[in-house]
């Protein structure tokens, strides 16, 4: 657990999640899924509670951040399940409208990619992000993710192509 001031200055805590969490979290996806801009889900997977803990038996990472006590973003590190992929992690991050541009989604960076360089055999974290997401963009890139690859007009959103940029950030 860390504990973090948010720019608004509220107290900011981010922890690993728990089973418990399951129905915040699928609030905060369907929420950001209602948007349609920011993640490919349309809705939320109703099984969070299994959700979690399959990817901390997989050595992955499961985060929420809370402000007052409510859970207002989360994040994930899913491990490659495969031999020749265990050593990588895929990033997801997503934040609740109204606690973005608050330094939430930094403080998240700095606790995965901290966590992440713990782990043995991690050597890489793996992101995609809509095109159109420039904060996210420029949040990956200010904790060193480059852009490794585009995937052109990989989704039309309300009527707009929107080109899925794949990032990467080596830990060694």
């Amino acid at each position: 657990m860390s504990k973090y001031l948010a720019k608004n200055k509220k107290p900011l805590t981010i922890r690993e999640a728990i089973e418990t969490d399951a129905t915040a979290i699928r609030d905060i996806v369907n929420s950001i899924a209602a948007e349609k801009h920011y993640v490919v889900p349309e809705r939320s997977r109703e099984d969070w509670d299994e959700t979690i803990k399959d990817i901390k038996s997989n050595k992955g990472l499961i985060i929420v951040a809370q402000v007052n006590a409510n859970i207002v973003a989360m994040a994930t590190l899913t491990r490659g399940r495969l031999e020749k992929n265990k050593h990588t992690a895929q990033l997801g991050i997503i934040i609740l409208k109204k606690f973005r541009r608050l330094g939430i989604g930094t403080a998240m960076m700095d606790y995965l990619i901290e966590w992440a360089r713990k782990q043995e055999e991690l050597e890489k974290i793996s992101l995609t992000v809509f095109s159109t997401n420039k904060p996210a963009i420029n949040l990956y890139q200010k904790f060193g993710f480059k852009i490794e690859g585009i995937s052109k007009k990989q989704y039309k959103i309300e009527g707009k192509y929107v080109d899925d940029i794949i990032m990467g950030k080596f830990l060694t």
